[in-house]
């Protein structure tokens, strides 16, 4: 029974892995591959997006927006001037010169009456744009917050950043319209750069930028030109042009060594050392020797990197699963 249970969800695994998809591009166009590397979409769309919130795809070709399945069936028909893809399951669409939202079976569920939409549904509301004042409105069209401002842009949990007519700095908003300032001092010359509640947050000193834990206490001193945010518990620093790495308790794990370095995913992090790119693992160590001429971060198991030219894919040992064939590649979803 044991072994069935096993099998059972090996097999569950493997199927959601097979079912996965990366865009890449060909001759100009772009179209879809398989983790084999099998085409499954020909190239022959100008643009190819895939939606988070369905299994759709949005597509470009002549001008013209609609969207695809991954057998590279057309869906919605591609009769849009322009298109987001889906974002909470609505999908902003243009025709006639406004904006509205459909669904995936491509009814209407907004009427279009806006100018502009900034990208879409996003915590279960979206930007919109009339006559230049953007607000938000819910999957029911309603404005939930008043089209007064200058740039609105997605929500992210309970907040938003804009930018007011009268004011051109960034600020939050959050779903009730309620206005807050961006940036707060946490202590006497040292300036908050994160917004969220996460930890830690970064500051900034007349020496440079550091970070500090919840209780307030510096886990980062202000030594650096740039710090990125906390992923996986580890932040990247940069110092006199060099890229390094600390733990989530203030801990150096890798002075800065590195031309660049990106943030951590799937506990490898890719770098750039004399012009090549390889990967470093969260300990400090090096994992795939610097030998690529442009790489990718790992998601679902594989990254893509370029050699002599083209695109290809490697597994977290380095080993080429998908030989280098494509003029661009993207991640596998």
């Amino acid at each position: 029974m044991k072994k069935l249970s096993f099998l059972i969800i090996l097999v569950i695994v493997l199927s959601c892995k097979s079912g996965q998809t990366a865009v890449i591009q060909n001759d100009g166009k772009y179209g879809l591959i398989n983790r084999t590397g099998e085409v499954i979409v020909s190239p022959a769309y100008d643009y190819i997006i895939k939606s988070r919130s369905t299994n759709l795809f949005m597509v470009q070709k002549d001008k013209k927006y609609g969207f695809i399945n991954k057998k590279g069936e057309i869906i919605i028909s591609m009769i849009y001037d322009d298109a987001s893809p889906f974002y909470e399951r609505l999908a902003a669409v243009k025709k006639d010169n406004k904006y509205g939202f459909i669904n995936s079976r491509g009814k209407i569920k907004i009427q279009f009456k806006f100018d502009d939409v900034f990208l879409g549904f996003s915590n279960g509301l979206s930007d919109v744009t009339v006559n230049d004042s953007c607000g938000y409105i819910n999957k029911r069209g309603k404005v939930i917050i008043p089209l007064k401002y200058e740039t609105c842009y997605p929500f992210q949990s309970e907040v938003a950043l804009i930018h007011t007519f009268e004011d051109p700095s960034l600020m939050l908003i959050d779903k009730k319209g309620r206005i807050y300032r961006y940036y707060k001092n946490v202590v006497t010359n040292q300036k908050l750069w994160a917004t969220h509640n996460s930890y830690p947050k970064h500051f900034k000193t007349n020496t440079g930028r550091g970070s500090i834990n919840k209780k307030g206490d510096t886990i980062i001193p202000p030594l650096y030109s740039s710090i990125g945010y906390c992923q996986e518990k580890r932040s990247i620093v940069k110092r006199n042009g060099k890229w390094g790495f600390y733990n989530d308790i203030g801990e150096m794990i890798l002075k800065p060594t590195f031309n660049d370095l990106w943030h951590f995913t799937q506990g490898l992090a890719k770098f750039k050392l004399n012009g090549l790119w390889g990967y470093v693992k969260k300990n400090g160590e090096i994992a795939i020797e610097p030998k690529f001429e442009s790489a990718g971060e790992f998601r679902n198991g594989l990254a893509y990197v370029k050699i002599n030219g083209l695109y290809g894919y490697i597994n977290k040992k380095g080993k080429i699963i998908i030989e280098p064939k494509f003029e661009k590649a993207s991640y596998f979803e």
